[in-house]
C-alpha cells in the first residue's frame, strides 16, 4: 500500500541509510511508534525511529549499526513492557533498536512478543518499501502501555477507513 502521510526529510534521509546498513529485505525489522503510524494515515508528529525486532535479530541491528550505537542492547523492564532495547543517533536523529517487546497482563505475566515476520505490512514512500506494524497492533500496544488517547487516536483513523 502506498504511505498516506510522508515522513519528514530528515527521517526519510536516515531511513534510507538504515536501507543500506539493515535492508529488512535481509534482516528482520518493521517501523513502528509514531513513524509506523503516519505513514499508514495517523496525523501525528515524528520524534525519532523505533525499530521493531526480535531478540536474535536486534542484536545483528545493532553490530550493523555499531558506529552509531549510543545506548548497547539490553534487557529493559517499564511497568509495561519488556525488551531488549537500544539507542543509536544517526544525522541527530535518534533510532530505537527493539527486540522481543512483551507486554505486561493484568495479572503480571508476559505476554509472548509479536511473530513480526506474520504481522508485518509493507508500505511504499518515496520508492522504498516500508515495513509496518498493522495499525490494528499498534493501537493495542498503546493500550497495554497505559496510552488510551494515542491508541484511541489509531483507531478514529482505522474506523475512518483510511486503509
Amino acid at each position: 500500500m502506498k504511505a498516506i502521510f510522508d515522513l519528514p526529510e530528515r527521517h526519510t534521509q536516515v531511513l534510507s541509510l538504515l536501507f543500506e546498513k539493515i535492508n529488512p529485505a535481509e534482516y528482520l525489522w518493521v517501523l513502528t511508534g509514531s513513524a509506523c503510524l503516519r505513514l499508514q494515515g495517523v496525523d501525528v508528529p515524528v520524534n525519532d525511529l523505533d525499530l521493531q525486532t526480535d531478540a536474535a535479530s536486534v542484536h545483528l541491528l545493532e553490530e550493523k549499526l555499531s558506529e552509531f550505537m549510543k545506548v548497547p542492547v539490553h534487557i529493559r523492564e517499564t511497568e509495561h513492557t519488556l525488551s531488549h532495547h537500544g539507542q543509536a543517533e544517526i544525522n541527530g536523529l535518534q533510532v530505537e533498536l527493539l527486540g522481543d517487546i512483551c507486554h505486561r497482563r493484568a495479572d503480571g505475566t508476559w505476554e509472548n512478543p509479536l511473530d513480526i515476520k506474520a504481522e508485518r505490512l509493507w508500505v511504499e514512500q518515496q520508492g522504498f518499501g516500508i515495513p509496518v506494524i498493522p495499525l490494528a497492533h499498534e493501537a493495542a500496544a498503546y493500550e497495554k502501555m497505559g496510552r488510551s488517547q494515542k491508541a484511541k487516536l489509531i483507531r478514529a483513523a482505522i474506523r475512518k477507513g483510511i486503509l
